[in-house]
């Protein structure tokens, strides 16, 4: 290697760098691996895995798939990363005997809400999709409601539906809500669904119990009052795919009367797209 100033710098062809070899080895020149040029404007530097190139950065943009119904989801091309929400079904609403005082049925429990945030190797290909149905209301009578059904995406994350409240032929006496919806697994959060209001406990003028919330119910779904001398009337239907429990049915003057029916539970996957 040739010097040739006053310093005794190595010297090398132009456009070179000097870069070390390990200790106890001489330091040489090699050729650079940055562009040659510039780029056009508004480009980033990137890595081939051989060189380092000028190219333009990736282009972003977001979408959204929506399930009301069971089915698969595939992901867009070029998704890197997913939030997906999962909300299961909401329970119905309990079923009211014309008896003692005439009854009322008790709401029905919210479904549970997960997100969580996963990968395009985490989701493969396609992942299988499970939307909640919302429990049935208690049949006319002293009938209480059943339980919705839970939503996931593949094994990934699943929340849980709400329970159907209890039936009630004494207006007196309290019946019980069902329980909100949790314990499911998967993602960073989870939202237990509300618990349905109980129906009965202060006589004819008392109405059938409020179905419980879900996380996109917003408010519960309102029971039916009556008093003496009314006809009985039947809970509440929640909305579909908001995951709220139906209401509990109020039964006067020898009408019995059925719950509402939950809501359908939903899931939603929102995608983020580098091209």
């Amino acid at each position: 290697m040739a010097t040739n100033n006053s310093v005794n710098e190595p010297t090398a062809a132009s456009g070179t760098v000097l870069q070390g070899q390990g200790v106890g080895t001489a330091s040489a020149f090699s050729t650079a691996t940055y562009p040659s040029t510039a780029g056009t404007s508004g480009n980033v530097i990137t890595s081939n895995g051989t060189n380092f190139v000028s190219q333009a950065p990736a282009a972003f943009s977001m979408n959204i798939q929506t399930f009301t119904g069971s089915g698969t989801y595939t992901p867009t091309a070029n998704m890197k990363y997913c939030i997906i929400e999962a909300l299961g079904g909401g329970g119905g609403g309990g079923g009211a005997l014309q008896g003692v005082n005439n009854g009322c049925g008790a709401g029905g429990g919210g479904g549970e809400y997960r997100r969580g945030t996963f990968s395009a190797a985490t989701i493969g290909v396609s992942q299988a999709v499970t939307v909640g149905g919302g429990g049935n209301g208690g049949s006319a009578g002293n009938n209480a409601g059943s339980a919705g059904t839970a939503s996931s995406v593949g094994a990934l994350i699943s929340a849980n539906p709400g329970q159907g409240g209890a039936a009630n032929n004494n207006s007196s006496t309290t019946s019980t809500g069902g329980a909100g919806g949790t314990g499911g697994s998967g993602g960073q959060l989870n939202i237990d669904g509300v618990v349905g209001i109980y129906g009965g406990g202060q006589g004819n003028t008392f109405p059938g119990g409020w179905g419980g919330a879900s996380f996109f119910g917003g408010i519960t779904y309102k029971g039916v009052s009556a008093s003496s001398g009314q006809l009985g009337q039947a809970g509440v239907n929640a909305p579909a795919n908001k995951g709220g429990g139906g209401s509990g049915g109020q039964a006067v003057s020898g009408s019995s009367v059925a719950g509402g029916n939950g809501g359908s539970g939903i899931v939603i996957v929102t995608e983020f797209i580098f091209a």
